[in-house]
């Protein structure tokens, strides 16, 4: 177990709640506890860091903003005492082509992000539902791929039926590049970002930026994108139902899955003597 705890990192859909839903009463008090007790709270997040991020403060209840923000699965860094959002190795606008590109036989819908609304290359049901639980803008490109790269991003990302996800999957193994890896970041969501990108990285940058040492954060995660953030942590904790690989790179599993205050219950279990 974690011997001392100055922060908190976790993810947000399907650790700390369900896509686009609130906090469970006991996950919302832990929080509210720790940071009352000075122990610093932030997400990581495959989201980008927008507008939207930033209102979930007053969407969950909680009486405080965010100490910091990990977004576009470590691509991005906004801290509350330097609040200006910090991007590194974006995919170049050559990268972004080729992947869309070389995904085409799958026939997917390619999404980014782009400041505080998304483009995609159509309107499909995976994305309605994506802008209603998210309340974001999208804008359709009607099939205009070069749209998506007329600027360098964080990353390439696709929804697909999840039932399609094997051979989504292995038609992205094909895809060998040393300038981008494509990482499932969600059942029937596939992200193609900078191989260098990754959770664990963004809470190193984090770590140097606060003076604040990785053995003495704790991070919660469930999906494949949360595993080098578990692993990077002082103490990650893996939800029960997350997958394999994300389990296998924690240090403790909860007892309780995401809709059962999977955090909450472990931070109360686990970490109430930094509550005294």
């Amino acid at each position: 177990m974690i011997k001392e705890l100055k922060a908190v990192c976790a993810d947000v859909d399907g650790t700390l709640c369900l896509k686009g839903g609130q906090l469970n009463p006991m996950t919302r008090q832990a929080i509210e506890d720790l940071h009352t007790h000075g122990i610093l709270f932030g997400l990581g997040t495959g989201r980008a860091i927008n507008q939207r991020v930033f209102t979930m403060k007053e969407f969950w209840g909680l009486s405080f903003m965010f100490d910091f923000i990990i977004g576009m699965n470590g691509g991005q860094l906004w801290t509350s005492d330097e609040p200006t959002v910090k991007n590194q190795y974006l995919l170049s606008r050559e990268s972004m082509k080729e992947i869309i590109e070389q995904m085409r036989p799958m026939n997917l819908n390619a999404v980014i992000y782009e400041d505080e609304h998304m483009v995609a290359t159509r309107m499909d049901i995976f994305q309605e539902e994506s802008m209603k639980r998210n309340h974001t803008e999208v804008i359709v490109t009607d099939g205009d791929e070069a749209r998506l790269y007329i600027r360098p991003n964080n990353n390439v990302l696709f929804r697909y039926d999840p039932e399609d996800e094997e051979k989504v999957l292995a038609h992205a193994k094909t895809l060998n590049c040393e300038r981008y890896i494509g990482i499932r970041t969600a059942p029937g969501c596939l992200e193609f970002m900078d191989p260098r990108v990754n959770k664990g990285a963004g809470l190193r940058a984090y770590s140097e930026q606060s003076g604040i040492p990785v053995e003495a954060i704790m991070a919660f995660g469930d999906n494949d994108n949360d595993a080098l953030m578990l692993k990077e942590a002082g103490w990650g904790v893996c939800l029960k139902d997350g997958s394999d690989y994300t389990k296998s790179m924690a240090d403790a599993i909860t007892d309780y899955n995401c809709d059962e205050d999977g955090v909450g219950r472990y931070l109360y279990d686990h970490c109430g003597m930094f509550l005294k």
